[in-house]
């Protein structure tokens, strides 16, 4: 194996796997590096949305051309992932609901989305089996879609290896070596793969590979969960939907009901650094923001996470509280579907910004370091035209978009 490449890319998410792609159709020579398995964390655990709704106006721009890509992408990959193109939709129950639905309506008349209010009448009618009884109405977006998080990477990667890259799994980048400034390398567990460029899309771990270069990161990880049910005697179209809990139903007829509105955040230490940056946002979501106190700090402590061969894939604890709670509100809406249970349950955890918008940056210092990082849980659906974003500020030298929004050093600005 040749130890030299034009880009390492650490990370085999989404973004790291699709980075991995689109560098390798641009002819270069590629090594993604993952420190447990392809798609072993938050990639492959989330919701499964790929969504304009809700989104804010600085990445619209980039989801729109990321719809383009999902359309095609099981052509383009040669690999079926589950992609439904039937709508996401936000049910409204209450006025607070219905006014974050209407101040919405502006973005999308801007952008041209297919968005609209629905009347409770038109929500039963796209919902069959739903009970529509408590409903006011909702906001739904007919060009949004989903897919299966738990193919989507793998695809990418292995179709990345198709067109010659090099991919190492249970490979853990222990450093980014860098020579006068300059981006010379990563020390990983499989000795020193010397490059030009590095691709950092390692999620959660973000700022753990990018403290020893100087470089803040302030996100925290905040734990999600979701369940999976068997097959339920019910049809919902294939939607995403928002309402007492947040629900996508499968192919198969099992439906994956998550946690939603519940941020779940497992204090570190961290969580005391970079705290302080979280407060706008805590105190907008405080009814929704609930702390645990408990092994992931000892172990942060004990210095666990520090040592990237730790813990080749994160996997917390599912809510199982909140999971039980989001059950009895699915069965709430959906009463035909009888008693609910769950076949499996998962959670992971999200690389959460303070102002909830990723990193998406051609790092100044070291020149040729390049971060896709801090996606803010709703990275599924967005990841692909980050990855290829990433792949031409690398082969292009430049992006058809504007990342300013997305600067690595925003929240260093005096």
């Amino acid at each position: 194996m040749s130890s030299r490449f034009d880009t390492v890319v650490i990370g085999g998410g989404i973004v790291g796997t699709a980075a991995a792609y689109y560098l390798a159709k641009a002819g270069k020579r590629v090594a993604l590096v993952e420190k447990g398995r392809i798609n072993g964390e938050q990639s492959s655990r989330n919701w499964g949305a790929v969504r304009t709704q809700g989104r804010d106006p600085s990445e619209i721009p980039m989801m729109l051309d990321c719809l383009k890509i999902w359309r095609s992408i099981e052509t383009e990959l040669g690999e079926n992932i589950d992609w439904r193109q039937q709508g996401q939709m936000r049910v409204i129950y209450d006025d607070a609901m219905r006014e974050r639905s209407e101040s919405f309506m502006p973005i999308a008349r801007e952008f041209d989305l297919t968005t609209r209010l629905l009347s409770s009448s038109e929500v039963a009618d796209l919902l069959p089996h739903y009970n529509a009884q408590d409903c006011r109405g909702a906001l739904f977006t007919a060009t949004d879609g989903n897919a299966e998080p738990e193919k989507v990477a793998p695809a990418f990667a292995r179709a990345a290896k198709r067109l010659g890259a090099t991919v190492m799994e249970f490979t853990a980048a222990l450093s980014i070596d860098v020579w006068n400034g300059v981006v010379a390398g990563v020390a990983s567990e499989q000795g020193r793969l010397g490059c030009e460029t590095v691709v950092l899309a390692s999620g959660a771990w973000t700022s753990r590979l990018l403290k020893p270069l100087g470089i803040e990161h302030p996100s925290l990880w905040v734990r999600g969960s979701v369940g999976r049910t068997g097959v339920l005697p019910i049809d919902m179209r294939k939607l995403v939907v928002w309402g007492k809990c947040a629900y996508r139903q499968r192919p198969d007829g099992r439906v994956n009901i998550a946690v939603a509105e519940d941020g779940f955040h497992d204090l570190m230490l961290d969580s005391f650094v970079h705290g302080f940056k979280f407060l706008p946002l805590a105190s907008r979501n405080w009814r929704n923001l609930r702390f645990s106190l408990g092994k992931p700090m000892m172990r942060d402590l004990m210095g666990e996470f520090a040592d990237f061969t730790t813990h080749r894939t994160l996997d917390p604890q599912p809510d199982w509280k909140g999971l039980k709670r989001a059950a009895g509100r699915f069965a709430e809406e959906y009463p035909s579907a009888g008693l609910v249970h769950y076949e499996r349950a998962w959670a992971g955890y999200i690389d959460y910004m303070p102002d909830e918008l990723p990193v998406i940056d051609a790092v100044g210092r070291p020149s040729g370091l390049f971060v896709a990082a801090g996606l803010s849980g709703h990275g599924f659906g967005l990841g692909p035209i980050v990855g290829k974003t990433i792949a031409d500020l690398i082969a292009k030298g430049r992006s058809d978009y504007d990342l300013a929004p997305f600067s690595s050093q925003r929240f260093n600005r005096s």
